[in-house]
């Protein structure tokens, strides 16, 4: 995803629901790390776009989640 294209979606995401929700296609690993660092305040619990995003990263080896902490 272009940095112009980030920017516009972190925009989005900032006030749009609808950017929280599942994504149509699935995440390659490139795109779940861009997700993360724009949904990073938001609870996985509560949008699906993170916990996909977390899925994604947790299967490519790329993140390992703590037990301890809430989604």
């Amino acid at each position: 995803m272009p940095s112009q294209s980030l920017a516009l979606f972190t925009l989005i995401a900032l006030s749009d629901a609808g950017a929280h929700a599942a994504p149509m296609l699935p995440f390659m690993p490139a795109q779940a790390y861009e997700m993360m660092q724009i949904l990073g305040a938001c609870r996985a619990k509560q949008r699906p776009r993170k916990s996909i995003a977390l899925d994604v990263l947790g299967g490519a080896g790329r993140m390992v989640r703590a037990e301890n902490r809430p989604r």
